[in-house]
């Protein structure tokens, strides 16, 4: 949770896992949200101010992309600073500004926001969405780029300068320069590879690919992006991974930045970027791998271990967050031998032994539990 220590309004309406909090919430995503809160209070009024933009967009969600969502949010608070604005010069006497009822203020919220969406709608086309290597003057100069085309039915190896090294599946196509002279390394990908980045955070390593830029300063990564396919994957297998969508009105920014923004990925999980959309979902790989080394491995032997601390286990082995209620969980004994199955069939096993299930939420594991019967 600490990467939402520095969010803004902006940030947490664009984030799956607030989203998902805000709009279906369980007993441990609010459990979890309020003991953040409660370590962060200066966060509270970013954090009602998104809610009630999320709750306010919710019934036109299927339809608002994430350029227009974003300018709504831009003109919802714009409003907002002005509106309070000129409150606090007329009526600074009469009314403190605590003492306005939520309730008023979630309404003028969603009244800008239908309003703003209103006027942004008649005036933004789909159709109108800058194309690759076409915004922030980053072109793509063809005859500047070496060009690989993977015309046989294995895939190829390729090398580049940096020694980075790229795995080009059958039918990919990838560009690149044959040698990084900029403050950047860019290479432009169609099709399916996968990228084993060299470290150099002086010099972020970008991939476009079918309207999603992936970054890096180093590390291991699989890209399909094929031209006929609705949507574009990045599945992260050691190190971590920023991307984000060509149209994000903030990707000058983002690429000029030494920094990873974005919306992160570390290791087993991955992003669907639905390109009609413009719409990002966070997850797991299908397969997710360990990732601590041989030696650390754990054997998954339990016997009549607390299911929090099984849960623990787990998470270290594969590097990713598993949320539960410990109140609920730390009575559950577990005893089982869990050294073979998959990181799916583990979670089956254990939630079913203790009377719980999981789902899937913004690349982490949700626990859902009611307690269990000793």
């Amino acid at each position: 949770m600490d990467r939402y220590n520095d969010f803004s309004v902006e940030d947490f309406v664009w984030d799956d896992f607030f989203r998902q909090w805000t709009l279906s919430p369980t007993p441990e995503t609010d459990a979890l949200w309020d003991d953040w809160i409660d370590a962060n209070p200066e966060m509270l009024e970013k954090v009602e101010q998104a809610k009630a933009i999320v709750l306010s967009l919710r019934l036109h969600e299927p339809e608002i992309g994430d350029a227009e969502i974003n300018q709504v949010v831009k003109q919802t608070l714009g409003r907002i600073t002005e509106a309070g604005d000129e409150s606090a010069r007329t009526s600074r006497r009469l009314i403190p500004a605590f003492s306005i009822p939520w309730m008023q203020f979630a309404a003028s919220v969603a009244l800008i926001v239908l309003l703003g969406w209103a006027v942004y709608s008649v005036t933004i086309r789909p159709d109108e969405k800058p194309q690759l290597g076409q915004q922030n003057g980053m072109i793509e100069h063809s005859d500047a780029l070496t060009e690989k085309i993977n015309s046989s039915s294995q895939t190829i190896e390729i090398a580049l300068a940096d020694g980075s090294k790229i795995s080009l599946a059958p039918k990919g196509r990838i560009r690149y320069p044959e040698q990084f002279d900029g403050e950047r390394r860019e290479v432009f990908l169609e099709g399916e590879a996968f990228f084993d980045i060299a470290k150099d955070t002086d010099h972020p390593f970008l991939v476009y690919a079918n309207g999603l830029v992936t970054k890096v300063l180093g590390t291991s990564f699989r890209i399909k992006a094929y031209g006929d396919s609705r949507e574009v994957t990045v599945e992260v297998k050691t190190g971590k991974v920023a991307v984000f969508a060509q149209s994000d009105p903030h990707l000058k920014e983002k690429v000029a930045d030494k920094q990873l923004q974005g919306v992160v990925l570390t290791p087993n999980q991955k992003i669907i970027y639905a390109r009609n959309e413009v719409k990002m979902v966070k997850t797991l790989v299908e397969k997710p791998e360990m990732v601590v080394s041989k030696a650390e491995i754990p054997q998954f032997e339990f016997e009549d271990t607390p299911a929090s601390d099984v849960f623990n286990t787990i998470a270290r082995a594969y590097g990713i967050d598993i949320i539960y209620d410990e109140a609920l969980l730390k009575d559950c004994p577990l005893t089982a031998h869990l050294d073979n199955q998959t990181l799916h069939d583990k979670l089956n096993i254990i939630c079913k032994a203790v009377e719980s299930s999981y789902e899937i939420v913004d690349g982490q594991v949700i626990i859902h539990s009611k307690g269990c019967r000793n």
